[in-house]
């Protein structure tokens, strides 16, 4: 793999970086190029472009080329660390997502460099502590068979930390989720997150399974999976789908694939909106105030927090408040919020009726 790096670095003109990986064990070459430097004589010195990228690569690089062909021929015996827990076919290619823990030292020596990518293209990401055997990886390759010989591709990876959860139980977080630029867009990161659902189901320890931060694409992901999965539950299905939200969906969920009352809620409001006949006028308002109902509990909350607060201030104070909060930015912005949740589960449903499973 190869990407071009663009960052402040001070002393150097025409300054090209380019960071290329073997495509199992990731071992990493880098090369630097550049047209002019500030001249010997000035009374400072360039930026220290090797020392910069070694701060972001705890495993290390090669700036030497040949080593690097090396490292490539030395590639095909590469084998991933860890349990295999899935496989799949897509487009006659097989791949493999297998699971891990710090504890294997193989692993984690190959995390340290799975682990630079996050760098370059996850903003302001960080790396985990690799000495916390709380972690759970699941990563995923490409297995490739040619001339008699199997080789493997590193495609991406999810990593989940394992939090307590009282009394006896603990609660997944999943912290990192990336495939890789040429594999995305292809359905790679749902059998990811598929696999890791699966992997933490099968353990009778644990009680559901969250999201640290979730970015907007992965919200998309997430609330595609767990819509299919919840669509074959009987709880989801039309009619009861139409009879509004029920402790039995919560219920349903939870116990099949682990997920929280919040998401199953979500879920829910997407599935029935995939349910709806938005031409009858009547269906669509019923579906519509379901949401809102849900999207204005901040306000009624809201609204309790300052009937307490009326006791505490002067009357012109108070009617200050009153309209700094008023009804009509109320209405306004849960106008708006409807639409933008609306427009998320339109995107998910139109994913939805285009899965074909593989």
């Amino acid at each position: 793999y190869q990407r071009r790096v663009r960052e402040v670095i001070f002393g150097y003109k025409g300054l090209k970086i380019n960071i290329y990986y073997t495509v199992g064990s990731l071992k990493q070459y880098v090369k630097v190029q550049h047209s002019e430097t500030v001249p010997a004589n000035s009374t400072v010195e360039p930026d220290n472009v090797l020392h910069l990228i070694s701060e972001q690569t705890p495993a290390g690089f090669t700036t030497s080329y040949n080593e690097f062909v090396m490292d490539m021929n030395k590639d095909k015996r590469f084998r991933p660390a860890g349990d295999l827990i899935s496989s799949y076919k897509q487009d006659d290619k097989k791949f493999e997502i297998y699971h891990a823990t710090f504890a294997n030292p193989k692993f984690q020596d190959y995390h340290r460099r799975l682990q630079t990518f996050i760098i370059w293209y996850i903003d302001a990401a960080s790396y985990i502590d690799d000495e916390d055997h709380n972690w759970n990886l699941y990563t995923l390759f490409e297995r490739v068979s040619a001339c008699g010989e199997t080789r493997y591709k590193s495609i991406g990876f999810l990593s989940c930390y394992n939090y307590y959860c009282y009394p006896n139980k603990k609660r997944p977080r999943i912290s990192q989720v990336l495939v890789l630029p040429p594999y995305q867009k292809c359905g790679h990161g749902a059998k990811l997150l598929t696999a890791m659902y699966e992997h933490a189901c099968a353990d009778p320890l644990v009680s559901d399974i969250t999201v640290e931060d979730p970015s907007e694409n992965f919200t998309r992901l997430r609330n595609f999976v767990d819509a299919l999965k919840c669509s074959s539950l009987p709880s989801f299905q039309p009619d009861n789908l139409k009879a509004g939200f029920s402790k039995d969906m919560v219920t349903e969920a939870k116990e099949k694939y682990k997920i929280t009352a919040l998401q199953v809620r979500k879920i829910y409001e997407l599935l029935r909106l995939r349910a709806t006949d938005v031409s009858k006028a009547e269906e669509y308002k019923e579906y519509r105030l379901e949401v809102k109902r849900r999207l204005n509990i901040p306000f009624q909350k809201e609204k309790k927090s300052l009937q307490k607060l009326e006791r505490f201030l002067q009357p012109k104070e108070y009617e200050a408040v009153l309209q700094s909060k008023s009804v009509d930015n109320q209405h306004e912005f849960l106008e708006k919020s409807y639409r933008d949740v609306e427009l998320e589960y339109r995107k998910v449903i139109e994913r939805l009726s285009a899965h074909v499973e593989v």
